[in-house]
């Protein structure tokens, strides 16, 4: 296995262990990395694990830190069951259900991985699916499982039957695909209905079946009925094991409650001699110069970023230079830049971050490879004063 990281300033340092995985940086420092690169290896994505104890209930409700021992407990038992550790983690994207705490729980993670190799780091801060959490995570790790091309080898681990649908899934070496999210009005019932149906039908589009399908994110309101929305994804996917699912709560307009994107596992090998990245638009779909409806990776090393917040000090148009100037020069570093880019999730909010938002990823992006994308409005970024976080993947030029 090969997985570099990237750290913020200091001095060259490496780290080794069974995944062979090099860190670029500050040595053994504690601070999550910059980004990780990894070479086509098999993938396992997580659902979004909460502070379940061992019977169901969650653990120490306001205890913040009994609750992270306990989160990451429930991770290493599910990389464990997909052939992976904690220190093959590539991404880890924690959720804390208020601003004040993300410093608190910042330190505490940091402590988990201290010695290990530091994956690159999402933070966002909204209510969870339940009110006694303070803090949920979901994760990408390196995992030696083997499945054929195209299958999701879901799973679940004895214990955590609380998580309701796969713990777990493979995304297999080879091709892969991200959609944007979609979205529909209505209830949120059938609003999670039909943006399941035109889901699917963008995946037939493109050869692609539900089957293929390694993760889902939710973004909901209200988050107290992800139930509603984990019900209608059983039903759509008719197994009785649905893929891992993520819930984000955001805010949106009543009659829009949910968007949903999807990792996919290509079926088939790429084509040789492909760009390592597609920006697809299906079938009766309109194309966006500023996201693509779906990407499409065919080569290349996968590049995990930490979220990028910019300075505190400034309003949502000088948060976002900041972020994009150090989006650029992290790009560079990795071997990337802006024209391969895949998947973005944008985090703001208000109102003006979102406008911002629009306005400035024309300057950056190449209307015809832009990244598939969602944005969602949430409560907080993990950082006092933000209002702008992205959360990026890219591949390697």
């Amino acid at each position: 296995m090969m997985l570099v990281a990237l750290f913020a300033g200091g001095c060259m340092g490496t780290g080794g262990g069974p995944s062979g995985a090099i860190r670029v940086g500050r040595g053994r420092t504690a601070e999550p990395s910059r980004a990780v690169i990894v070479k086509d290896r098999a993938l396992l994505h997580t659902a979004q694990l909460l502070p379940f104890d061992e019977r169901g209930a969650i653990a120490s409700p306001n205890d913040l830190a009994r609750q992270i021992d306990q989160v990451v407990d429930n991770l290493r038992r599910v990389l464990s069951v997909g052939e992976s550790q904690l220190e093959d983690v590539v991404k880890l994207n924690i959720y804390v259900s208020r601003e004040d705490i993300a410093a608190q729980a910042r330190e505490k993670f940091a402590r988990h991985f201290a010695t290990m190799n530091q994956p690159a780091v999402s933070w966002v801060v909204g209510r969870l699916t339940r009110k006694e959490a303070m803090v949920a995570i979901d994760a990408v790790a390196i995992t030696s499982a083997e499945t054929e091309v195209g299958e999701t080898g879901l799973f679940r681990v004895e214990g955590l039957e609380a998580v309701n649908g796969a713990v777990g899934a493979i995304l297999p070496k080879g091709g892969r695909l991200f959609v944007s999210g979609q979205a529909k009005n209505g209830t949120l019932q059938v609003a999670t209905r039909e943006t399941l149906e035109n889901l699917g039908a963008t995946l037939g589009s493109m050869g692609l079946d539900r089957m293929n399908v390694v993760q889902i994110k939710a973004f909901m309101q209200p988050i107290s009925d992800s139930g509603i929305v984990q019900g209608e994804v059983s039903k759509f996917f008719g197994l009785e094991l649905p893929p891992p699912i993520v819930f984000v709560e955001w805010r949106s307009s009543s009659n829009t409650p949910v968007e949903i994107e999807l990792i996919v596992a290509e079926p088939g090998p790429p084509k040789k001699g492909s760009e390592p990245v597609e920006y697809l638009t299906p079938p009766g779909m309109t194309a966006s110069k500023v996201f693509s409806r779906v990407t499409h990776v065919s080569r290349g090393r996968m590049i995990y970023l930490s979220s990028l917040i910019g300075d505190g000090g400034a309003d949502a148009h000088g948060q976002l230079d900041d972020v994009f100037a150090k989006l650029g020069n992290i790009l560079q570093e990795s071997g990337s830049d802006f024209e391969h880019l895949v998947k973005a999730t944008y985090y703001v909010t208000d109102e003006d971050a979102s406008a911002k938002l629009n306005d400035i990823r024309s300057k950056f992006f190449n209307p015809k490879r832009p990244p598939a994308a969602s944005k969602a409005m949430v409560a907080g970024v993990g950082g006092a004063g933000r209002s702008v976080a992205i959360d990026m993947i890219a591949v390697t030029k």
